[in-house]
């Protein structure tokens, strides 16, 4: 210990110590017994070592709990069951503590004290649990020669009492006990052997209980469940032991056949807990001395190959198989690669087997087998860098080949013909992990694999997982090796054609050659507007066959320039002349050219950042390195690019450019500094022309369309973020000039924007620190011509300043405070929510100090003193706002407090809490609603939020004030004049009746609504808001819900309109105006809306001239139709009477009026009663909370 401190501390293990016991000293005063005990005993403990005048060292802790534990122990019996179990878990704290020489030295006296606890039958779970603790540290403090010794009290006997209670039925007991085995096999005492001298015990023990209690278990016809959970005990042990990789060698082929099995019972538990130890077992061999008992261990796995058609021991068997392998691989990979070659025949031979349980096992077996075994760094080719040697790479060459070769002429026979699915699955597994080095020896596969998808009459069942394998070829070998071997075929010719090749090529081609892409796909565009310009027809279904293989290759271009290998010279300037033509002419093909554009800039971004540093096989495609070439390139063309894309933006609708917009930002990344200054100057002059020009032409101008300085500003706000230190004057010119422009909404918005933009960037905070003086005067002077829409962004400037704000500005605070108190009751929620922030941040910059200078205060005068910066003095300035005269102010400014005294309830004195809370409480008799009903929610956040014994103290003149508002409805009753009331007592009746309908048909949507949970703006809004109270839970007339109990459910009624007049109530005609159905007015939204049919997340347009396709087709024939109307005419009955059959199915029920038409029943149409009074309509609106 002096050698580890040579300053004298205590070591880093007594502190360790002292940190768990001073914990439980602090639990003197806690409220559970158990916890309290602790601390008391352990202060007695600690008094009586003061009084003896001895160090709190961990040899005086294991002094004082020894011979405590020794006072509760008589011989075999414990007196004091409870001090025991305490002074046990003291012995588990220190004993880690303790010298090892003193454990050592006392071994025999200690072991005789811990195993009375041990092994007395009444020892309850906690003692028993300490107990092993201890044991454990003392067992792990043993040397080798002690562990060897043969004595009646050994570490060895002790040893195999932890095995006994590692069958113990207590599972904590259990769990401690298996716990201590694996830490003492894991941590064996120096010695000439690497192993525990203990393991072989270990195991010859745990296999011997397993194996009776397997042959008990077969013995037995009936009643096993104690016996599988004895089972499943031994298991978990086992794996305790085969985890340390203390297992013996002897032992290993036993333990195998063992296992196996207990994998042929059909009970899931025990079959979990086998694999548990063949894991364990697997995993333990890490170290490369573990190569020949792994090695061993896998002969014995193939050795115990069960048949093909074993359906209890195939799948048990081929899972331990691949887990066997994944973990060989990790310890010798090159030795585990030269026994793919022999493992995938003898795993193969499964997929023959009838069961589709075990083959679909032997396919998941052999695609963890081929994606485990081979690490993706042997995938590389041979460099002196990677370390990857020329006979590693042949060695891994060759055993791709065999696979191929395996899969080809064995799998694909018509042998496996059932097990097709799983083998297309193998296919795909293995082409995605060896991606590039399939090719070539999966050509011959992806051929069969295409012919069989090509081929529409031999009706292919898999044709999912065909196209699976395609895709990943498309992926792994690149699309123009796929359409060498699969050619598209789709301008004619008498092979056939594979336009479901497009949309497998879109969704999987990354990292191809673009130019293959102009060459030989990008030309079928012409091919097919050709014929699609020259058909007559253009509605027939081929014309429209061919402009959807049109829009297919359109959509192909983004991937092909996602990280294109050939960038610089396919991208040259031809192509995007071409594709900025096609932009300017063609409106439907600015999607896909500018997620193409944007694709080219931001993959070479990420991927130059290192987005995938980890694929290595990328890499070897194209190196990072190329990607900067790229984006340096790129940047020679952004200039002329941004020109294009600028013309497009203002030339397309506000409402469908955010894509133009994403695009233009990629490549404002990548623009040289020069170029953008000139755009940017270029952009400020349009802006500029377009503001004097709408000016002049305003009073003529009485169109909705799109301003161009709108459009022009959202360029600027865009660059914002890229432009050059020396455009930040006129940058901040801009934003100055056009946020104070009152009659333009837009523009405004947009101003507010650039700051936020520019705080994306350490550059752009450091210009608005510079201009930050300029910023807030024009924030403080444009507070009145600011329109409610551009709110939200005015307050995101506002929120920034606040974080920039130097300690000379703090001026800024009570310039805008009002405006800030305003906005919490702002309809908007984001206003709200940038004003709670807004508040709490001036709060804390308050709290910060400093000074402010009150002259520069807008409406104060020059000679108004400075006052200091304190929280006292926020809240000061604040609570001016409760002398407002408008109450829509003083409702704000409650509000503002209580989110404040939310947020800083902590930081302010108990004489100001009080003198707030006191002054706020004064507006609960307020007769305005407004202020009331803010001040109510004060008081919510002053009950959750304040010291229990302030709010205690005010409790009973709190009530007084609240539950002036409780009694609201008695002044009404009691203001109604008497002949009147009945009226009222009916109207609350029907009240009842309408919310107790609500309820009972919300009663299965209410589950869902409360099940999701408010949301709220802060958490502040949540203890405001979330209540289970409702505004209109009010109480109601007992007697008439107690006269509901037992009626039916009311039935929704309605009040038809008739014009302006007011519907008299009173009038007896009022009935013939109620309805039980909803009236509605028919309008084009109650049309019935036809369902418009879907496949694969796409709208399938039907063709109307098709004749295949007759709206009338599913009526039946027009014999048919015939016998129906037949069927549904009228009849001549009784005294000549007309009768109409009625009902919509085929029962023969018939009216007798002529004057009744046929009607279709509804069972969801309510009866009305007679007796039915006018309900009240359901509320369907209700005023929004909000702070």
């Amino acid at each position: 210990m002096a050698d580890n401190n040579p300053d004298g501390g205590l070591s880093a293990d007594v502190f360790i110590m002292e940190d768990k016991l001073s914990k439980i000293r602090s639990q003197i005063n806690s409220k559970l017994e158990n916890q309290k005990n602790l601390a008391i005993i352990l202060s007695a403990v600690e008094e009586n070592m003061e009084e003896q005048k001895n160090e709190k060292t961990p040899v005086a802790y294991f002094v004082s709990f020894l011979s405590l534990l020794d006072q509760c122990i008589k011989g075999d019996n414990i007196v004091d069951k409870n001090l025991a179990a305490t002074t046990a878990y003291f012995l588990d704290i220190i004993f880690p503590f303790t010298p090892k020489p003193l454990l050592k030295g006392k071994f025999a006296d200690i072991l005789t004290k811990l195993a009375p606890p041990l092994t007395h039958p009444e020892s309850e779970a906690p003692l028993v649990r300490s107990t092993i603790g201890a044991l454990e540290s003392l067992l792990l403090a043993q040397d080798h020669q002690q562990w060897i010794s043969s004595g009646n009290i050994s570490p060895k006997r002790a040893l195999v009492g932890l095995l006994e209670l590692s069958f113990d039925p207590r599972p904590k007991v259990r769990r401690r006990a298996q716990e201590a085995v694996n830490k003492i096999l894991t941590n064996p005492p120096a010695s000439p052997s690497p192993n525990h001298v203990a393991s072989p015990i270990c195991g010859e023990l745990s296999l011997q209980r397993l194996a009776t209690l397997l042959e008990e278990r077969g013995s037995k016809r009936s009643n096993n469940k104690e016996v599988n959970s004895s089972m499943i005990h031994c298991l978990q042990l086992i794996t305790s032991i085969t985890s340390a990789n203390a297992w013996p060698q002897a032992q290993i082929e036993p333990l195998c056949d063992v296992l196996l099995e207990i994998s042929k019972t059909s009970d899931q538990f025990l079959v979990s807990s086998a694999f548990a130890a063949f894991d364990g077992l697997f995993s333990s061999m890490s170290n490369v001395i573990d190569v020949e008992k792994f090695t061993k261990v896998l002969d014995i796995i193939f050795d115990l190959k069960p048949s093909i058609n074993d359906g209890h021991l195939a799948a048990s068997w081929l899972a331990v198989v691949a887990k066997a392998l994944e973990s060989f691989s990790t310890l010798e990979p090159n030795t585990c690669l030269s026994k793919i070659p022999a493992v995938l025949p003898i795993v193969s031979q499964y997929l023959s087997s009838d069961s589709s349980d075990i083959y679909i096992s032997a396919s998941q077996c052999l695609i963890a087998i081929v994606t485990q075994t081979i690490p993706d760094n042997y995938l590389l080719q041979p460099t002196a860098n990677n370390g990857i040697s020329a006979e590693l790479y042949e060695t891994v060459d060759e055993t791709i080949t065999f696979i191929a070769e395996h899969v080809e002429k064995e799998l694909l026979s018509i042998k496996y013909q059932h097990a097709t699915k799983e083998i297309l699955e193998l296919i795909t597994a293995v082409i995605m992990k060896l991606r590039s080095r399939c090719n070539p020896d999966f050509l011959g596969i992806l051929e069969t694999v295409g012919e069989w998808r090509t081929s529409e009459t031999d009706n292919f069942p898999h044709n999912k997982e065909a196209e699976d394998v395609i895709a990943a070829s498309i992926s792994a070998m690149g699309p123009d090796t796929v359409l060498g071997v699969l050619p598209l075929n789709l301008t004619g010719g008498t092979q056939p054609g594979r336009a479901w090749l497009l949309p497998l090529l879109r969704d999987n081609i990354r990292v191809a050659d673009l130019e293959y892409y102009k060459k030989n796909i990008l030309p079928l565009v012409d091919f097919f507007e050709t014929k699609i310009n020259d058909a007559p027809n253009k509605e027939a279904m081929h014309i429209k066959i061919f402009q959807t293989i049109v829009d297919q290759i359109w959509s192909i271009l983004p991937p092909f320039c996602d990280l294109p290998k050939d960038l610089i010279t396919s991208f040259d300037d031809s192509f995007a002349a071409s594709l900025s033509d096609l932009m300017y002419a063609r409106v439907e093909l600015r999607v896909p050219i500018c997620h193409a554009l944007r694709l080219l800039v931001e993959s070479n971004i990420a991927y130059s950042e290192g987005a995938v540093a980890d694929d290595l096989l990328i890499q070897e495609q194209i190196s990072i390195e190329s990607s900067k070439k790229h984006l340096e390139y790129l940047s020679t063309k952004a200039s002329n690019m941004l020109s294009v894309l600028f013309n497009v933006f203002s030339s397309t609708v506000p409402e469908s450019r955010g894509f133009i917009l994403e695009t233009i930002n990629s490549y404002l990344q990548i623009i040289s500094k020069s170029d953008l200054e000139v755009t940017f100057n270029k952009v400020c002059g349009l802006l500029k022309n377009s503001l004097d020009q709408e000016a002049e032409n305003q009073a003529n101008k009485k169109d909705d369309t799109p301003k161009l300085s709108s459009t022009m500003m959202d360029l600027i706000v865009a660059m914002a973020k890229y432009v050059p230190e020396s455009s930040y004057n006129a940058l901040f010119s801009i934003f100055s000039s056009t946020v104070s422009l009152p009659n333009d909404v837009l523009l405004q918005k947009r101003s507010y924007r650039i700051i936020a933009k520019l705080a994306e960037t350490e550059e752009g905070r450091r210009s608005i620190v510079q201009f930050i003086g300029e910023i807030e005067n024009v924030i403080v002077q444009t507070v009145d011509i600011t329109h409610n829409s551009a709110r939200p962004s005015r307050l995101t400037a506002v929120n920034l300043v606040m974080d920039l704000l130097p300690e000379s500005d703090l001026h800024f605070i009570p310039s805008i405070l009002q405006e800030i108190i305003m906005s919490t009751k702002d309809v908007n929620e984001r206003s709200r929510e940038l004003s709670y922030q807004i508040l709490i941040k001036m709060g804390h910059r308050m709290n910060q100090g400093g000074l402010i200078r009150n002259s520069r205060v807008p409406g104060f005068g020059e000679d108004t003193p400075d006052s200091q910066a304190t929280l006292i003095e926020y809240f000061t300035m604040v609570s001016a706002g409760l002398a407002a005269q408008s109450p829509h102010m003083i409702s704000a400014a409650i509000t503002a407090i209580s989110c404040l005294i939310f947020e800083f309830k902590d930081n302010l004195p108990v004489e100001t809490l009080v003198e707030i809370s006191s002054t706020v409480e004064l507006f609960l008799t307020h007769n305005s609603r407004e202020i009331a009903k803010s001040a109510i929610g004060f008081v919510k956040v002053e009950v959750l939020s304040l010291p229990e014994d302030l709010v205690r103290s005010n409790l009973k003149e709190l009530l007084g004030k609240l539950m002036r508002w409780s009694h609201e409805h008695k002044e009404v009753e009691e203001a109604i004049p008497e002949e009147d009331r009945k009226l009222v007592a009916n109207i609350k009746k029907t009240r009842n009746r309408a919310k107790k309908q609500k309820e009972a048909d919300t009663e299965e949507g209410t589950t869902t609504t409360d099940g999701q949970g408010k949301k709220f703006v802060s958490a502040y809004e949540e203890a405001l808001y979330d209540s289970d109270v409702s505004d209109d839970d009010m109480s109601e007339d007992e007697s008439t819900n107690n006269r509901q109990k037992g009626k039916n459910k009311a039935v929704n009624q309605f009040i038809m309109e008739s014009g302006d007049e007011p519907l008299n109530l009173l009038d007896r005609q009022t009935l013939a105006h109620i309805s039980s159905s909803k009236p509605k007015k028919f309008g084009k939204q109650d049309m019935p809306k036809e369902k418009i049919a879907t496949k694969n997340g796409k709208l399938v347009f039907k063709d109307l001239d098709n004749d295949n396709e007759d709206p009338l087709a599913n009526k039946g024939s027009g014999i048919d139709a015939y016998l129906d109307a037949v069927k549904q005419a009228p009849v001549r009955g009784q005294r000549n009477k007309l009768k109409f059959k009625k009902s919509k199915d085929n029962e023969e029920d018939w009216s007798d009026s002529e004057d009744e038409k046929p009607q279709p029943r509804s069972s969801n149409k309510p009866k009305v009663n007679s007796k039915s009074r006018i309900s009240k309509p359901k509320q369907k609106f209700k005023a929004k909370k909000k702070l």
